[in-house]
């Protein structure tokens, strides 16, 4: 009896199958790829040349967000060169190889920006670009009274003073001898939706009563966020550290809405609320605020630091399939709203897809064999 011969995978065929299954895990793997830290150090400037001083903070920015910060020790020196020294670690869950970073100099944008490289160690020299405004100089004692003489009267320096340059993130506290605010400091997130005003005199202490050096603020994660409270929804949450830092008198926290996010709000001047969250009751107290619909902000005094959010009130559930503010970073509209991490896709499509590439795999598998037996 004659044996039949095995029949032969054609070339044709093995090429099919090695695309299919190859195709998967190029599918199933579409997050973020790991990267690490890029690391910088070197000298740092004033806009006119001069070494920026030690208690400087430098900040990177990655559109617009805090990537990284780092203070001044020795003046004209951020970093160390050596191994193992203090650098200016930046990195967020979100970078990839490629992305622009900006550098701050207390606030002012430096001339010189990197781009992004994992694991990267960079000696970069930064420069601020620009002088922050300065306040009018009052008029001196001396010249035997010849007030006016210079062809005009500073009349509004002497009574208001200087807006106060904002910093990205963190900002150090200048303190007087006293141990009380000697400079009015704003910090404010990297979207600038929330800001943060110690005016000066204010007496600020951490959660041990000791003086305190810095302030921090920035967005804090809708997913890390307690329960939205019975009836609302959290639109904005600034997370203000360090935690349990007290402040006499109350420090000013603001919120700023841009014209989409206002007009997505329904009746904003009546349902607009800042609340704080209490760990020590697990609750969500509200704060007196002020709601400014010509400059589209809601301001509130507050005088220890915790989780604050801005809240309005939610929209019935047959329209909170869709946010209350379109175009709003982090916005929440309601119980069923969620977003995903940055990068990814959306709930269940991944799998779904994935589970079709399969198949279709088998499938070509399978007519493949057919194929080979009729043979």
């Amino acid at each position: 009896m004659k044996r039949r011969p095995a029949p032969r995978i054609t070339a044709t065929l093995i090429l099919l199958i090695t695309v299919s299954l190859l195709a998967v895990p190029v599918l199933a793997d579409d997050s973020n790829p790991s990267t690490s830290p890029h690391a910088f150090y070197g000298r740092v400037y004033n806009v006119d040349g001069s070494n920026a001083p030690a208690g400087s903070i430098v900040v990177a920015s990655v559109a617009g967000n805090p990537a990284g910060t780092i203070t001044v020790t020795q003046a004209g020196q951020y970093g160390t060169d050596y191994e193992g020294g203090a650098k200016l670690i930046v990195w967020t869950p979100t970078l990839y190889p490629g992305d622009t970073i900006a550098f701050y100099i207390n606030g002012i944008e430096a001339k010189e920006s990197a781009v992004y490289e994992s694991g990267g160690i960079t000696n970069l020299t930064l420069t601020a670009s620009a002088a922050p405004p300065t306040p009018t100089p009052s008029p001196t004692g001396g010249g035997g009274g010849g007030g006016g003489s210079h062809g005009s009267s500073p009349t509004s320096a002497p009574t208001s003073a200087p807006t106060p340059v904002a910093t990205v993130g963190q900002a150090s506290l200048p303190l007087s001898e006293t141990g009380k605010v000697s400079e009015s400091v704003t910090v404010q997130t990297g979207d600038g939706v929330g800001s943060l005003t110690v005016g000066e005199g204010t007496l600020a202490r951490d959660e041990n009563g000791a003086p305190l050096g810095e302030v921090t603020v920035a967005r804090a994660e809708a997913a890390g966020l307690p329960p939205n409270p019975p009836g609302t929804a959290i639109g904005f949450a600034l997370n203000c550290g360090p935690a349990g830092a007290t402040f006499d008198p109350p420090v000013t926290l603001t919120y700023t809405l841009s014209e989409e996010e206002w007009e997505g709000i329904d009746d904003p001047a009546a349902t607009l609320k800042v609340m704080w969250y209490n760990p020590g009751t697990g609750e969500w107290q509200e704060v007196p605020a002020t709601v400014d619909p010509a400059t589209r902000t809601v301001t509130a005094q507050v005088s220890h630091f915790s989780i604050y959010a801005l809240t309005w009130a939610a929209k019935l559930p047959a329209e909170a399939a869709t946010p209350a503010v379109t175009g709003a970073p982090g916005v929440t509209a309601g119980a069923e709203v969620t977003q995903g991490e940055p990068g990814q896709a959306a709930t269940g499509d991944l799998p779904m897809a994935a589970i079709a590439m399969v198949l279709g795999t088998i499938a070509v598998i399978a007519a493949g064999f057919l194929l080979l037996r009729r043979r």
